[in-house]
């Protein structure tokens, strides 16, 4: 092998590994989340297997301070007619303007709870905004009818209040 390609391989090796890196490092949020949503539902399953429908878990820990990961806390959840699609209340940031924010929605689901994750999209990064909460929804589909199951919210894993439209 040529001294040329000797170091085009070592440069090739060097950048994949640097990209490797940077793709863990810019991924560690999404696997925190992956994370706190496990606890979060296995709690919640402990809680109903010692106590029942009217499970109350104990509230997850937080390392550091704020929320899970920029996670709005979900203050209430509406089901639909179907059974299978929610609408869930949380306080975000505007609809409009560099100030604010899109939001997306995924329900994580197990035995006897469905857990509400929702995301903030800021519309601009590092901007500095007033500290007003609006009144948000957003709606996401269940793979199954929710039944009896809880409804757990993202930041601590705790139950929200449920309506059910009829």
């Amino acid at each position: 092998m040529t001294r040329t390609r000797w170091v085009l391989s070592i440069a090739a090796v060097v950048v994949l590994a640097l990209m490797g890196l940077l793709w863990w490092i810019t991924t560690e949020d999404d696997r925190q989340l992956d994370r706190h949503i496990r606890q979060a539902l296995e709690g919640y399953e402990q809680a109903f297997a010692r106590d029942g429908a009217g499970a109350t878990p104990t509230p997850l820990r937080r390392d550091g301070y704020g929320p899970v990961l920029g996670a709005p806390s979900v203050e209430k959840v509406t089901v639909l007619r179907d059974g299978q699609t929610l609408t869930a209340e949380f306080i975000g940031g505007k609809t409009t303007g560099p100030c604010g924010s899109d939001y997306s929605v995924r329900a994580v689901e197990s035995a006897h709870a469905a857990l509400i994750v929702v995301n903030e999209h800021p519309h601009e990064r590092g901007r500095a905004c007033t500290a007003e909460g609006y009144r948000r929804q957003v709606t996401v589909r269940l793979s199954r009818p929710l039944g009896m199951r809880a409804v757990l919210e993202a930041m601590g894993g705790m139950p929200v209040p449920v309506d059910r439209i009829s």
